[in-house]
């Protein structure tokens, strides 16, 4: 038999997506000594007198055990069946056997196990039944206990019941009150018939993953087929808490696959708010049409207020294209009378046409600017205040040097409602390629070596792009249309300069071309801004620039003690010279407002202005040492410390900038320190409130100080094996990378952006906690100095007692002394359920989240949440 009654059941009652199932029963182990086998093939079988006794071990017999070889009247058979028990007896010429205690039959790749099998050959019939257990001395026989429970397999499941039959020649058969652990779940079964090897008939089947006898939960479908490794029909199927039943469905139909994705219906959830009362959301089902195509439909009903529909769909073909769509529409009609018409549309496509060329589409639609900040309980989402949508196609050919683009793309600001259209952008790029090639000889080796001019490399960029920027205002959207071309020649000498400096020298060439420019500026006083004409045609902008760098590394090694064989101290100093003209006079018309300031206007969009000469320094410092751990060694990064400035030959005054300088250590993989800060050569004139071209000695105008730490207590490796374990597959709370996504996630469940994050994912450990502490100070004004300092205190776990465990958050401003946000949470296993709740009483999240659901992560959609606060979906508190 292919599939038992608990394989279908399982399927039945989950609503998702059933792995390959394991199975555990009551070891009955017979003495392998004690194999015989009833053939009945064997015409030269003898009846009972042929028989002899049954050794029991050190040559002792025991006269009451037995072993016969029959050959039934009816036959028809055609594989052996073996037997072996503690004690075996025979009737009517052997016609009727007797297996009494660790009775064991085995016919193909079926094998029956319990206290007692008896065999009637005429009828090809096995029966299997418990024994009472004498080991309790009752006088009740109702009251005694029995052992040796009937276990059925086929070679791959088992289950476990109180009375078993099953008729050799047609493979049918029948199992009262069946049981059986699959799944990480228990099913029950009042009676099973098996009437194919594929094919159950079942009644009174139940599902649970409670471990009780008496179950704190279960499913329960009153009649049902099941169709191994198709699907299983069922009517009605009814939720029951304890023995009190809340759900009913009038019909299911499930798959059985034993792996891949299934179509199956998605459980709603169940939960209450003052403003919507009460709702059922994330009902739906999911359809694997094929194994290209998947689809999903969920919907959340509110009582007082209306609908909201949720859909999605991928698509896939290996090493061809994937994508999916995405979207969600609400329909809603609040008490005070407002009316909420919202919907979203997310657009993905990825496909690839060649080895060298793909296509692909991100589109980000919907119809308010506010969707994601007023409806998700996702930081993320709700901090994201700007959408963008794609499209690009590109291909590449001359050995991968050659790369043409074609995008298509749109950006809004969804608080200032501005957007932006790239309609469309060609780019062509040619890589870094010697302009002189060095040709090597026929055999491709020679002794020859390159000559300086070898050297000499270049890349070549040219765009074309068309931009419409509208700023919501009473003004028309603005078109921008450039082309662009650019090249670059670098310079990079195999040998080094003094035997010691690398070298590397480039020269850039840049060209924008426009069909029209700004012309006939005119100063308008009310406003005291400038008008302008555009004037068609053709018009080129063009820039160059040259830079220098060389660099080199000293290292100097120092003795160490003890387990410290050496430190070492890198040292990389790097020297840049750059060099850019100005273009004011050519690009830029200067008019005087109306207080008489001189303006620059520039005729097109982002002209470069200004003469730069800059020679920039740069020294990095690298401290480390070398360990022994027995017989290896290991080199450890202590601490970096970095400087940096320039000197800007072209400017009139405050040539030389600020010196900015950092610290980064990590002593410890838990602990980390970042220190960064800048000073000025210049000193501060009060009166001009700027500062002036004089020498002082450095001062400090900025610091920021960075000090994190992270702290946890020793994993729980016993708490993993134990029996009973919660591992992230048995329905740890999701990550909060898991909750992030979107869509179904590992355990089955689906999530959205509107779904918050947990506060627990480390359950495997007795407690964890993040500490950072950031302060900064800004004196670029030293008469308005500004100061800000954190101490932020997050992922904070500790487990109480083995049902309970805590967790925190704190953001705390040490400058105004207050919390600027927080969150308490509270965990707590009920065995077969588990309850969270999350309460923050300040912040922009403020408000409370409760959530009670089975601990199973394909049942996870079974629950009980209510929110409320300033973030709810539902609304703020009343």
């Amino acid at each position: 038999m292919k599939r038992t009654f608990e394989t279908a059941l399982a399927i039945l009652l989950l609503s998702t997506c059933c792995p390959t199932p394991t199975f555990t029963q009551e070891k009955v182990l017979p003495d392998s000594s004690r194999q015989y086998q009833l053939n009945f093939a064997d015409s030269s079988g003898v009846g009972h007198p042929g028989a002899r006794p049954f050794s029991d071990g050190e040559g002792s017999e025991s006269p009451a055990t037995t072993v016969a070889r029959v050959q039934p009247v009816k036959s028809g058979l055609d594989a052996k069946v073996e037997y072996s028990a503690r004690t075996i007896d025979s009737r009517d010429e052997g016609r009727v056997i007797y297996l009494l205690g660790d009775a064991k039959v085995q016919y193909k790749e079926i094998v029956i196990e319990a206290g007692k099998i008896t065999i009637n050959m005429d009828e090809n019939i096995l029966t299997a039944e418990a024994v009472p257990d004498s080991s309790l001395n009752s006088q009740d026989s109702t009251a005694a206990k029995k052992r040796g429970l009937p276990t059925f397999s086929d070679g791959k499941d088992k289950m476990t019941g109180e009375y078993m039959e099953f008729n050799f020649e047609s493979e049918k058969g029948r199992i009262t009150r069946g049981r059986t652990e699959f799944q990480k779940g228990y099913y029950f079964g009042d009676a099973v018939k098996r009437v194919d090897s594929d094919v159950f008939f079942v009644a009174d089947g139940k599902y649970s993953t409670c471990d009780k006898d008496e179950p704190h939960y279960h499913f329960r479908g009153k009649k049902m087929k099941v169709i191994a490794n198709d699907k299983v029909l069922a009517k009605p199927v009814v939720f029951f808490m304890g023995k009190i039943p809340l759900a009913i469905f009038p019909f299911a139909m499930f798959p059985t696959q034993e792996s891949g994705r299934q179509s199956g219906i998605i459980l709603p959830q169940y939960g209450s708010s003052p403003t919507e009362g009460r709702y059922l959301r994330n009902m739906g089902y999911y359809w694997a049409t094929s194994d290209y195509l998947d689809m999903q439909f969920n919907m959340d009903f509110y009582e007082k207020t209306g609908i909201l529909f949720r859909g999605k769909m991928n698509y896939a073909l290996r090493y061809k294209f994937n994508g999916g769509l995405d979207g969600s529409f609400t329909h809603k009609n609040f008490p005070d009378g407002r009316r909420e018409r919202r919907w979203n549309l997310l657009i993905r496509h990825s496909q690839t046409i060649d080895e060298n060329t793909s296509f692909s589409v991100n589109a980000n639609l919907q119809n308010s600017n506010t969707f994601y900040k007023e409806l998700s309980d996702n930081r993320a989402e709700r901090l994201n205040r700007q959408i963008n949508s794609n499209a690009t196609f590109s291909k590449r050919w001359g050995k991968g040097k050659n790369s043409l683009t074609l995008n298509v793309r749109q950006v809004k600001d969804l608080e200032s409602g501005k957007e932006s259209l790239t309609l469309p952008q060609l780019n062509f790029t040619r890589s870094r390629s010697a302009l002189f090639l060095f040709k090597d000889d026929e055999t491709g080796r020679t002794k020859r070596q390159p000559k300086w001019f070898n050297q000499i490399f270049y890349d070549y960029r040219t765009s074309v792009t068309n931009v419409i920027n509208d700023d919501t205002t009473d003004s028309p959207p603005e078109d921008v249309r450039k082309a662009n071309h650019r090249m670059s020649f670098s310079f990079t000498p195999t040998g080094k300069l003094f035997g010691v400096l690398g070298l590397n020298q480039s020269l850039t060439y840049e060209e924008d071309w426009f069909d029209n420019r700004k012309e006939d500026f005119t100063l308008i006083d009310s406003t005291n801004t400038f008008d302008s004409n555009k004037k068609s045609g053709f018009f080129r902008r063009y820039k160059y620039s040259y830079s220098a760098n060389t660099s080199t590394n000293i290292y100097g090694t120092f003795p160490g003690i003890a387990r410290v064989k050496a430190f070492r101290h890198k040292m990389s100093p790097s020297v840049g010279f750059s060099f850019t003209p100005d273009f004011t006079d050519k690009y830029y018309v200067a008019k005087k407002d109306t207080q008489g300031v001189v303006k620059q206007l520039d005729r097109f969009q982002g002209s470069p202005r200004g003469k730069s000469m800059n020679m920039n320094f740069r020294l990095n410092n690298l401290f480390q040492m070398k360990v022994t751990q027995g017989d290896k060694e290991r080199v450890i990064k202590l601490f970096d410390v970095n400087f940096s400035s320039s000197y800007n030959f072209a400017a009139d005054s405050l040539r030389l900038s600020n010196l900015s300088s950092s610290i980064l250590a990590n002593p410890t993989k838990n602990f980390g320190i970042t220190m960064r800060t800048s000073h000025s050569f210049y000193r501060f004139d009060n009166t001009a409130a700027r500062r002036v071209n004089r020498f002082v000695v450095p001062q400090l105008t900025s610091l920021s100080f960075d000090a994190r730490w992270s702290l946890r207590g020793k994993e729980n490796k016993a708490k993993n094996t134990a029996k009973g374990s919660r591992d992230p597959a048995a329905g740890e709370p999701l990550t909060v990378t898991q909750l992030g996504a979107t869509g179904p996630q590992a355990s089955g469940e689906y999530e959205d952006a509107l779904s918050p994050m947990s506060a627990f994912s480390a359950l495997d450990i007795p407690w964890r906690a993040n500490l950072s502490f950031s302060y900064s100070i800004n004196k670029t004004n030293p008469n308005f100095v500004s100061r800000t300092a954190y101490i932020d205190l997050s992922n904070v776990e500790l487990q109480l007692t083995k049902n309970w465990r805590i967790g925190y958050r704190l953001r705390y401003d040490l400058k105004d002394t207050k919390v600027v946000d927080q969150r308490l949470s509270f965990y707590r296993a009920l065995h077969c359920w588990e309850a969270r709740f999350d309460w923050s009483p300040s912040g922009f999240s403020k408000g409370y989240y409760f959530i009670i659901n089975i601990k199973a992560p394909h049942l996870r959609q079974v629950k009980l949440e209510r929110r409320g606060g300033t973030t709810s979906v539902f609304n703020p508190f009343q």
